[in-house]
């Protein structure tokens, strides 16, 4: 008798590695966030444990630079709703 071959599925390591690429893919961002804040803060206090004007310095930059994310965000966000005319 003729036994027709059922097609191979994929095996579960590929499975396995699909999965875990899409969670690095989804946890990268907050984590890369976290991670910049602890460097945000190590960074703050080693300024100012050299020089407090230093460490004004880094905490206005921060600022400047919290500004700066916020107003592309905003643009990027603006141009992505379609206005009602």
């Amino acid at each position: 008798m003729y036994y027709p071959q059922e097609p191979k599925e994929p095996s579960g390591c590929v499975q396995s590695i699909v999965i875990t690429r899409m969670i690095i893919g989804i946890l990268a961002i907050p984590l890369g966030l976290i991670l910049g804040a602890v460097l945000a803060v190590l960074l703050t206090l080693w300024a100012l444990s050299i020089n407090p004007l230093l460490g004004l310095a880094v905490i206005v930059g921060g600022i400047l630079l919290l500004i700066a994310v916020a107003r592309w965000e905003s643009n990027r966000l603006g141009r992505d709703i379609p206005r009602d005319e």
